[in-house]
C-alpha cells in the first residue's frame, strides 16, 4: 500500500530528472550519431524539506521510514500556475502507446499548457506520472490528443481517468537508507528522493 507523505510544509526545493532510458547508436566506422528514444523512461525528484521543529517533523519521519517496502505519494506543487477546470479527461480508446495520448472529457476549449504534470492510474491503482509537451488545446466536442514525456509506460484502460487537478508522483524511496539531521537548535533536517517505480 502506498505511503501517502504529509502535506503540512511544502518543500524547499525539488529537483526534477527524466530518468532516460534513450540510447544514442554510435557508427562503428564513423558517421552521425543516432539518438533512439525507448520505453521506460520515468521521473525522479529530489525532495528537500525546510528546516522543521522536531514535533512537526515526527510526521515526516514516521511516513519515510514506513516506506520500506511501499512506494510513497508525493503531492506536486506547480508555483504560479492555475491548472483551471479541466473537466474530467478521460483516455478516449483503449491499446495507446508511444508519445501521444488521446482524452475525451476536457472542458472545451481547455489548454492543457507545455510543461503541466498530471498522472494516469493503471490497473493497479499505480499513479504514472506525465508532462504535457507542448500547449494543446481540447476541441470544441472536449477532445485533445496530447504529446507527452515521458512515452506511455503502460498501456491505459479505455475511459481511465487522467488527473489534472492535483498530480501526484508515486515511487520509492531511492537508497537503502533513511535519514535526517537534527541540529542544536533542535530543527530536523529532511531530504529524500522518489523515483517511479516504471
Amino acid at each position: 500500500m502506498a505511503i501517502i507523505l504529509p502535506t503540512t510544509d511544502v518543500p524547499v526545493s525539488i529537483i526534477w530528472r527524466l530518468v532516460s532510458r534513450r540510447r544514442d547508436l554510435e557508427p562503428t566506422f564513423g558517421g552521425p550519431t543516432s539518438r533512439v528514444r525507448r520505453l521506460g523512461s520515468k521521473w525522479a525528484a529530489d525532495v528537500e524539506l525546510p528546516p522543521l521543529y522536531y514535533d512537526a517533523a515526527m510526521a515526516w519521519v514516521a511516513a519515510l521510514t514506513s516506506a520500506e517496502a511501499d512506494t510513497v505519494i508525493l503531492p506536486i506543487p506547480q508555483p504560479e500556475f492555475d491548472v483551471g477546470a479541466p473537466g474530467s479527461p478521460l483516455v478516449n480508446g483503449a491499446g495507446q502507446l508511444g508519445s501521444f495520448l488521446a482524452l475525451d472529457g476536457f472542458t472545451p476549449e481547455y489548454v492543457a499548457r507545455a510543461g503541466q504534470w498530471f498522472n494516469l492510474v493503471g490497473p493497479t491503482g499505480q499513479k504514472y506520472l506525465y508532462q504535457v509537451a507542448t500547449d494543446t488545446v481540447a476541441s470544441g466536442g472536449a477532445a485533445a490528443a496530447l504529446p507527452i514525456n515521458p512515452m506511455i509506460r503502460r498501456s491505459p484502460a479505455d475511459n481511465s481517468a487522467a488527473n489534472f487537478a492535483e498530480p501526484v508522483i508515486e515511487g520509492f524511496l531511492s537508497g537503502r537508507a533513511t535519514e535526517w539531521t537534527v541540529d542544536r537548535g533542535m530543527f530536523v533536517g529532511l531530504s529524500f528522493t522518489v523515483t517511479e517505480r516504471e
